[in-house]
């Protein structure tokens, strides 16, 4: 006859379950009853550490974010790239260069502007300062690098007037913008920062690919220059989170479901 053991030890660990429950309870009436409460109240509130996406704006408390495409957010930039180029009179490049160094700030910008355009520009590293172009001198027909003499067409400077031949700005632009450089790329002359444009870079380098890789650095820049802009830290992510207000607060993105602080170190400029 065969003996079906899973049956009897079940039976036999419910008996010794029951005899064990009896006995527990027995010593527990006498002690401290545990609150069901204390784990239950533990987890109150997690929920609402991560804010989502369109919030209600009535609501003080609630976090105003929405997440951008990357076409929605080029939008987002070009609208304020447009709007500073025509206050300003300058290129939509130049006026990228002065968005970026004043974190996006087109209000601030503006004001600044009726003031003095030209100190803007100057503390924006997009045209040199005056006692800067003073001191500028001569041009010649010898590259500041290379030192080889050549043709008046083949040298290139910025508005500081630091002359170098083509292709020492070239390999200039090719070598940073490998090493992962978007708008930090800056004039070859010693002791001058003044920023390169896009519209100087773009033409000096070398393929399509190059290219490419300088505009992903380019918009890298500007999001994480932006006050209001953040990218998704998410494996492969294109999404860019835009807030109203900027402040440390958990979002979720909406594509990948990432959760992260939205980093609000960019101090607005005074």
């Amino acid at each position: 006859m065969s003996v079906d053991m899973n049956s009897q030890a079940s039976d036999s660990n419910e008996e010794d379950f029951g005899v064990n429950s009896e006995e527990e309870q027995e010593e527990d009436d006498g002690g401290e009853e545990e609150d069901p409460g204390d784990i239950a109240d533990y987890y109150d509130g997690v929920a609402s550490d991560v804010e989502q996406q369109g919030a209600d704006s009535s609501d003080p408390e609630e976090y105003q974010f929405t997440c951008l495409t990357y076409k929605e957010s080029q939008r987002v930039l070009t609208e304020e790239v447009n709007t500073v180029a025509a206050a300003l009179k300058v290129s939509p490049s130049v006026a990228k260069l002065i968005l970026v160094h004043f974190h996006w700030q087109v209000s601030q910008i503006l004001d600044r502007c009726k003031s003095s355009s030209s100190q803007l520009l100057s503390d924006a590293l997009a045209q040199p300062s005056s006692a800067c172009r003073l001191a500028t001198a001569a041009q010649s027909l010898q590259c500041g690098v290379c030192l080889q003499v050549v043709r008046r067409d083949s040298l290139l400077a910025l508005p500081c007037q630091h002359s170098f031949c083509k292709a020492c700005w070239e390999q200039h632009c090719t070598v940073l913008v490998k090493d992962g450089m978007g708008v930090g790329i800056s004039c070859m002359a010693q002791d001058c920062s003044l920023r390169m444009p896009e519209d100087f870079v773009l033409p000096l380098l070398p393929g399509e690919e190059l290219k490419d890789k300088y505009i992903r650095y380019l918009f890298r820049d500007y999001v994480e220059s932006h006050f209001q802009l953040q990218l998704c830290p998410g494996a492969d992510c294109p999404i860019v989170i835009k807030v109203q207000e900027p402040r440390p607060r958990r979002v979720q993105c909406s594509r990948c479901s990432e959760v992260f602080w939205y980093d609000a170190e960019i101090q607005c400029v005074d």
